[in-house]
């Protein structure tokens, strides 16, 4: 009887209801896919010929994955998916250290410093606002690596024409974003799962 008693109250203390945490196997399970999709995106648009005399310098799709991770699960996680979809792009394309690789590194850095940036000090601003920013930086940062390894300024040139499309992809990323947000799917999973 005692022994009964004793298994109920282990039961009845059972285990400790889910709390946020920022690390459990159902976020790294949702990270990797999120990572899989980023490069697969990468790695086709890396595919596609640029559209100017600088190499690297590409649309940016694969952001609408990192703006969604970066409201919906933080700066970190935006950060490390963000990187890690450029260094396996750069493998697997076997331009790794070269300057396709650094341009996008730059870009990839500089746009998501901006976007945290904005993010949280201009808090009026929608993601729609906080991508297109975003992606008129990460092609500065590809343009301003490109004039290094050329060296050569005049590459700031073709940054006049490439703003404007930077922008209009940006808040076509924001847009996107903004829908795969407003379907709740990852904040479902953040309470279903307990973790932030």
């Amino acid at each position: 009887m005692s022994e009964g008693k004793e298994k109920k109250t282990l039961m009845e203390e059972g285990e400790p209801s889910p709390k946020p945490s920022h690390f459990n196997l159902h976020k790294m399970t949702l990270m990797a896919i999120l990572l899989a999709l980023a490069i697969a995106i990468g790695y086709v648009e890396s595919l596609i010929p640029s559209f100017l005399p600088v190499g690297g310098v590409k649309l940016g799709f694969a952001n609408i994955i990192i703006v969604v991770v970066l409201y919906e699960l933080g700066v970190w996680e935006a950060a490390s998916i963000d990187l890690g979809k450029v260094l396996v792009v750069a493998l697997l394309r076997g331009s790794f250290l070269q300057m396709g690789f650094f341009m996008s590194l730059s870009g990839a850095v500089v746009s998501l410093l901006i976007m945290v940036l904005l993010k949280l000090l201009v808090k009026p601003l929608t993601e729609v606002g906080v991508s297109a920013v975003g992606s008129m930086f990460h092609s500065f940062g590809q343009v301003a690596v490109g004039a290094l390894f050329m060296g050569s300024g005049a590459v700031f040139y073709y940054y006049c024409y490439l703003m404007p499309i930077a922008l209009a992809t940006g808040v076509i990323v924001g847009i996107a974003a903004n829908r795969i947000m407003a379907t709740k799917v990852i904040a479902r999973q953040k309470r279903q799962y307990g973790f932030d």
